[in-house]
């Protein structure tokens, strides 16, 4: 009998295409295939309106007549892209979309090829189209003002810069997933938001004086050296190769735009070599079981609770708890605030926002911790612990306590994110007032039981499995995803309208009034679907046992 041949690389990479599309359609019986295309293309729809607005942008008069405008543009669009590229699986804690890790483990595939083929898959999902949109509507649209003297090299140049970003993130993904593999990631984490609050701590931050410099004038009383040498520092790094290398081509320098194509090969070479090694090394730690623990003498969590229902909310405490994403994402609004002072992020919203800057500011990054916590675990709340949903359904209990623990302990975990990431901001920032951190704190007592309603039943009609150990997961479906978003995007409405309402002048008590007014509505929006979400749970507890416990 002969030996079956082995797949060649593209049969490889339309195997990797079929299975992420596969798990992001979630098709199965009963899943509406046209609703979950409509969404997966309406993901992308984004990308579209962004990339004609920048190529509206580069052909306007102000920008085409200038020596300056187009290149810095340019420059700052692909460090922005890169940049965002390579930080997603750390601000979305993505490490669910890549399936692939595991699931090719066992098939004849070396990992080197798995990790060409994942990277060159990940340029066609709906987020990489939307990332790179904007930059390749500038790009179209200075090509179109601007004769290049090697069109061909131009689309060269364009590729190699989205494989160096597909490369890098990559190496962004790999140490995400290996750092959440170790034991100690808790600590890990820790140490390094400390040891970058730290290090941030002695950067000077950005001069930011020239916004006032601006005035009635425009953009035209800037001091247009800095916008030069601005320029030229966005071009001298691997990502503004490419966008130099089509200026260098606008006068017709094709050996400088050669040799800038040949650097971000290398800068790719390099960043694949790099997640090449932590490839190796997270499958080497695949297979590696933790070490046994001793049981101590008080080693039982729940040798104290009084009731069923507090085991139960114990129980979820705990889960979340050692839950190696919730400490990511618990990780990132801390480093966006980071982040926003080291860029001198808060001077630039005061100047467009005036003294509402704060209650923006504060309530953007509260709402966002609280949503990836609340969202994140709310609409696949029995599969993220594993397989403990089958253990629900054999234990003398009935189902309604289970999802009341889980929601009280999932909106609980995201007002306590919301009111740490609130405390840290007024600190370290030094700004903000009573009242900005009403309104903030309001806001996300708004958005959680919007998100808490949305999950219920995103949890029972889109369940997934979902392995804790981080060996395997299966993505959340992207209709899911969308309608958790929209549940988002209610709940945020008050918020945004009360601020909207303010102006530059700032919030004030009544901001706060109408705000909290509708928090209360939307809790009570939550009480009266919760009834429902319990009676359809024992509905269709089978089909979610079946959904979350499938190889």
């Amino acid at each position: 009998m002969s030996r079956p041949k082995v797949p060649g690389f593209f049969q490889h990479l339309l195997l990797l295409w079929g299975l992420r599309l596969h798990l992001g359609l979630n098709q199965g019986p009963g899943k509406s295939r046209l609703l979950a295309v409509a969404a997966f293309l309406g993901s992308s729809a984004p990308g579209v309106l962004l990339g004609l607005s920048f190529f509206k942008l580069m052909r306007l008069p102000l920008i085409v007549h200038s020596n300056v405008w187009p290149y810095f543009i340019l420059n700052l669009l692909c460090f922005v892209t890169a940049a965002t590229w390579v930080t997603w699986p750390l601000l979305s804690a993505g490490v669910d979309d890549h399936s692939e890790l595991s699931r090719y483990a066992a098939f004849p595939i070396s990992p080197f090829r798995l990790l060409m083929g994942s990277t060159v898959a990940s340029l066609f999902e709906p987020r990489a189209l939307v990332f790179y949109a904007p930059l390749t509507g500038a790009a179209v649209g200075y090509a179109s003002r601007h004769r290049l003297a090697a069109p061909w090299l131009a689309v060269v140049l364009y590729v190699l810069f989205a494989l160096l970003c597909a490369a890098w993130s990559r190496v962004g993904l790999y140490t995400v997933i290996n750092v959440l593999r170790e034991k100690h990631s808790a600590r890990i984490m820790g140490g390094g938001m400390v040891a970058f609050l730290v290090a941030a701590s002695f950067i000077p931050p950005i001069d930011t004086s020239w916004l006032t410099s601006v005035g009635d004038a425009g953009v035209s009383a800037l001091d247009m050296s800095l916008i030069i040498n601005a320029a030229v520092a966005l071009s001298q790094v691997p990502p503004g190769f490419f966008g130099d290398g089509l200026g260098q081509l606008a006068h017709g320098r094709v050996g400088i735009a050669l040799l800038e194509a040949l650097g971000l090969l290398f800068f790719t070479c390099v960043g694949m070599a790099v997640a090449y090694s932590l490839l190796l090394r997270f499958h080497r730690q695949a297979g590696r079981s933790g070490g046994a623990r001793a049981d101590g003498r008080d080693a039982d969590p729940f040798a104290t609770t009084g009731s069923r229902f507090d085991t139960l909310v114990r129980r979820e405490v705990l889960d979340l708890w050692r839950n190696p994403r919730a400490r990511l994402l618990a990780a990132v609004p801390f480093i966006l605030a980071i982040l926003l002072k080291l860029l001198s992020g808060r001077d630039l919203f005061v100047y467009l926002l005036g003294h509402s800057a704060d209650a923006w500011v504060m309530g953007g990054l509260s709402i966002y911790g609280a949503v990836v916590i609340a969202s994140t675990f709310s609409q696949n709340t029995f599969a993220y612990d594993g397989h403990g949903f089958a253990v629900f359904l054999a234990a003398p209990m009935t189902l309604a306590d289970v999802l009341r623990a889980k929601n009280r302990v999932q909106g609980v975990a995201a007002l306590g994110m919301a009111v740490l990431v609130g405390v840290f901001y007024r600190v370290y920032f030094g700004a903000g007032t009573w009242v900005d951190f009403l309104c903030a704190m309001a806001s996300v007592a708004a958005v959680v039981p919007m998100l808490l309603a949305a999950g219920n039943f995103l949890s029972l009609y889109f369940p997934v499995k979902f392995h804790a150990s981080l060996k395997r997961r299966d993505k959340v479906p992207l209709t899911a995803s969308m309608l958790g978003i929209l549940a988002a995007s209610v709940g945020c409405m008050p918020f945004g309208h009360a601020l909207r309402m303010a102006g530059k002048d700032g919030p004030g008590w009544h901001s706060v009034a109408f705000i909290a007014a509708f928090a209360v509505f939307n809790f009570g929006v939550y009480r009266l679907a919760r009834p429902l979400a319990m009676r359809l749970l024992d509905q269709r507890r089978e089909v979610v046992l079946r959904a979350v416990t499938r190889e």
